[in-house]
């Protein structure tokens, strides 16, 4: 019986490490690369936490707090006129080709998920989600 106690101990133990192990691995290493006329920018997720946090609903009623792209892409001296086509790409494959609406704004929230954090594109105007985009990791400016 006490073999089975001083067992579990040790399991749990154990369990507790890995569970604070997976918790170190959120860091702000990671981040979005940005591309523009042949120049590279990389922000990590402490570089976009450096700018002014918006709260915003959407179209939907839905409230997120998050970030502007275009004060971001501004800061980096990066235009963001409405000719500017836009290309999201995600870390699941997927591609996003937007040209920006007049007075449309992009938005660049982080989300929580079990094995760590990562950024989504929010178009408030986007009623129905279709130009929502998870796991954002490059962005293309044209």
């Amino acid at each position: 019986m006490k073999k089975i106690l001083i067992a579990l101990v040790i399991l749990i133990i154990i369990l507790l490490a890995l569970i604070f192990y997976q918790k170190s691995r959120i860091n702000d290493d990671e981040g979005i690369q940005i591309t523009f006329q042949n120049r590279k920018f990389f922000l990590t997720f402490s570089n976009i936490r450096l700018n002014e946090q918006i709260s915003f609903t959407t179209n939907r009623d839905d409230s997120f707090n998050g970030y502007d792209l275009s004060s971001i892409l501004i800061s980096l001296d990066i235009p963001t006129d409405n000719d500017s086509q836009y290309i999201f790409h995600s870390q699941d494959g997927g591609t996003l080709n937007l040209t920006k609406e007049v007075n449309e704004i992009f938005y660049l929230i982080f989300q929580q998920e079990a094995d760590g954090q990562y950024i989504r594109l929010v178009i408030p105007t986007d009623e129905f989600s279709q130009r929502w985009m998870k796991y954002l990791i490059a962005i293309e400016v044209k």
